[in-house]
């Protein structure tokens, strides 16, 4: 138990950032399977993004990575790995830390319930593929740009829709009357709504994607500026579009703190949209960020929604 409570408060509140506020909002029977898939997740993704480290590399850990959730060998093999070519590497206390302590997140996981073992599972399945894709495209097959519309959306629900759709099996697992919709609806809706969150990640992110050389935006000059601002307004309506329907979904919960804690992300999100629509490129690329006394207000939003 003390393990768990340090992983939460040294670690886990020191690389969600904002999410933590999320997290700490959930009932409990939700907040541990929640916490664990975060922590894992973000560890994969740490991986996927320590560019110092050989892209080739990075890629066999992520490919490892699923298989140290269920074997020992491989976990003890994966921890060596992050502890003698990762680690040095991360300029991010808070994610050296957490790599640091992987085999204490791996224990954590093997600690929850069965239901929710299975869930952090098959979460962790599409966003290890999708992470593997992004080193593969943008880092070993040095491409530049992503090609289609398509390609953006199967990557956004990898590494976020998934989660959207985990988020429902957990509520689910702990609370038989969770929601108001049925389980396809609420898969439909979950889906979107992390695409949604994921989308404002890659729009927010955009002048610093692109002055490292790579560009999430199908179809249009990357190099021109003005064409980016206007081919990412479709994306800023899409992401709108989904992150509206994560405010419904949030509203067919039957436990509070659930929809308190699952509106939140989508009233941020949507506020982040509107900072975009009133920014230059040159404002933009200083950083797009939702200030203290705007999250506060979110959420008392959420509470009121």
């Amino acid at each position: 138990m003390e393990q768990k409570v340090d992983l939460g408060n040294a670690v886990l509140k020191g690389v969600s950032r904002s999410f933590y506020l999320t997290i700490r909002l959930l009932p409990r029977l939700m907040r541990e399977p929640v916490s664990v898939g975060y922590l894992l997740a973000r560890a994969s993704d740490t991986i996927a993004d320590t560019e110092a480290v050989d892209a080739e590399v990075r890629k066999d850990c992520l490919s490892i990575f699923h298989q140290a959730m269920k074997d020992e060998e491989m976990r003890d093999k994966l921890c060596g790995i992050l502890e003698e070519k990762f680690i040095e590497h991360q300029e991010n206390e808070r994610e050296k830390l957490l790599l640091t302590r992987m085999a204490d997140v791996f224990g954590w996981y093997d600690t929850v319930t069965e239901q929710d073992w299975i869930a952090i599972s098959d979460v962790m399945k599409p966003i290890l593929k999708g992470q593997r894709w992004d080193v593969d495209f943008f880092a070993i097959q040095k491409k530049k740009q992503i090609e289609s519309d398509e390609d953006l959306e199967t990557y956004c629900y990898q590494v976020a829709g998934s989660v959207g759709e985990f988020w429902g099996i957990v509520g689910k697992n702990a609370y038989r009357r969770y929601s108001e919709y049925d389980s396809d609806q609420l898969k439909k809706y979950g889906i979107n709504y992390g695409k949604g969150l994921q989308l404002v990640n890659i729009l927010r992110d955009l002048p610093t994607d692109l002055e490292n050389g790579r560009c999430y935006i199908p179809n249009v000059d990357a190099k021109d500026t003005k064409a980016v601002m206007k081919a990412s307004k479709v994306w800023r309506k899409k992401a709108r579009r989904y992150l509206e329907q994560g405010l419904t979904y949030s509203s067919t919960l039957r436990q509070k703190r659930a929809k308190i804690a699952t509106a939140l992300p989508a009233i941020i999100g949507l506020k982040t949209l509107d900072l975009m629509d009133d920014v230059t490129w040159d404002q933009w690329e200083q950083g797009i960020k939702i200030s203290r006394k705007e999250i506060r207000k979110s959420v008392w939003q959420a509470i009121c929604h």
